[in-house]
């Protein structure tokens, strides 16, 4: 913002010119100059007020007369009635006025009003909860916590006050008649029963010591050793035998005609496998140890091993342990049948071919890849299977075709 101004010429030489001489001030009335005024008047000293003569600037001590309290005025009853300030009486909660609303509406109820507003609750609500609400204390009796107890505590906190409670000017609930009634309900809960007459247990049985009659100890090697055990120990219970037949021995007869080396020919789902996968002759399978654990309850249970078959049956078992063993049995037998009559096969065709139906029979395929795409479950089982897959895929993947 530029300022309008008027040049003019300030001359320096005359050094005696008057200094009252100022040059022309702008036209402006936004800016002025610093005018000192010159003052011939003598500055006054100030002078103290006269309470300060003392010269400690505090108020001068009195002389108190002290009386007696207004506490003490109030409860001599000595003070003053326009010092009495009247406390305003506690406004009613809203607890209050309905409890003051009921009562004054039952005051006003007749006898006969009364019975049938009785009547109607005690056939609308159910009968449960009316056996709680007559368990409750009585309403006049009050609940700790409740506006009578605090109406209680003010009167005693106020005993000057003189006023009454109000629940002495209406009629209070206890001078109504009493109706009785008797609530009954059909489930009631039965009795407690003594166990001096409780009926005896026939069922409960307990194992017996060993009887006199048969002392001797038993033979595992005997033929009736089955029929001694029963006896000697468990006389009082019933005997099935059949349940305890795969603890018998095996007869001549039924050893011969499963899996032994008597035998012209064999069939492909007879055929037994250890571990590894490698095929069991019967003449070596009875020469076996049982200490390697082939040796199981199934058929030809002299014979070591397990065929394609039972190793099916076990890879679908609810035990995770003996799930993984076949599993993994039959992934080693996959290898070697997709090697066929190769190197590292079985090397005959006959038996290929019929281990090979084997496999479809059973769904072992099928089986393999369900467990091995399952979502959860056992890890092991599925890992071992995924390991199935991966050999049965090294020997070439293929799927046996009937011919």
């Amino acid at each position: 913002m530029e300022i309008p101004g008027e040049r003019f010429v300030l001359p320096l030489d005359n050094d005696s010119q008057n200094d009252q001489t100022h040059a022309p001030q702008p036209r402006s009335s936004l800016i002025g100059d610093i005018v000192e005024n010159t003052s011939d008047s003598i500055p006054i000293a100030p002078v103290l007020p006269p309470n300060a003569s003392q010269g400690t600037g505090f108020p001068e001590h009195k002389n108190r007369v002290r009386g007696p309290s207004k506490f003490k005025q109030r409860a001599q009853g000595t003070l003053p009635k326009n010092q009495m300030k009247d406390t305003p009486p506690p406004e009613k909660t809203e607890r209050q006025m309905i409890s003051d609303q009921n009562e004054q509406r039952i005051a006003n109820m007749s006898l006969d009003d009364i019975e049938k507003e009785q009547k109607d609750l005690m056939e609308k609500l159910p009968p449960g909860l009316i056996e709680r609400f007559l368990k409750k204390p009585h309403m006049d009796d009050g609940v700790h916590g409740s506006f009578r107890d605090s109406k209680v505590d003010e009167n005693k906190a106020n005993p000057v006050s003189g006023s009454k409670p109000a629940s002495e000017d209406r009629p209070r609930p206890s001078d109504r008649p009493k109706l009785t009634k008797k609530v009954t309900f059909e489930n009631d809960p039965p009795p407690p029963v003594d166990d001096d007459n409780l009926p005896t247990a026939v069922n409960v049985h307990f194992p017996k010591p060993p009887t006199t009659i048969d002392v001797a100890e038993l033979d595992p090697d005997s033929p009736e050793f089955l029929e001694k055990l029963h006896t000697k120990y468990f006389p009082s219970l019933p005997a099935d035998p059949s349940r305890l037949a795969w603890m018998a021995p095996v007869s001549s007869e039924e050893d011969k005609s499963s899996y032994h080396p008597s035998q012209s020919d064999v069939s492909a789902s007879a055929i037994r496998f250890d571990f590894k996968g490698n095929l069991l002759p019967p003449r070596v399978a009875r020469e076996l140890p049982s200490n390697l654990g082939l040796h199981h309850h199934a058929d030809a249970p002299n014979a070591a091993g397990y065929t394609v078959p039972e190793l099916a049956h076990l890879a679908r078992s609810t035990f995770p342990t003996q799930r993984c063993m076949a599993i993994q049995t039959l992934g080693r037998i996959l290898y070697r049948l997709g090697k066929g009559t190769e190197e590292g096969g079985y090397g005959i065709e006959e038996i290929v071919q019929g281990l090979w139906k084997c496999m479809t029979e059973g769904r072992v395929i099928e089986g393999l890849e369900e467990a091995a795409a399952a979502t959860g479950g056992h890890m092991s089982v599925k890992a071992y299977a995924t390991d199935a897959l991966w050999l049965w895929q090294k020997g070439g993947g293929h799927r046996w075709k009937a011919q």
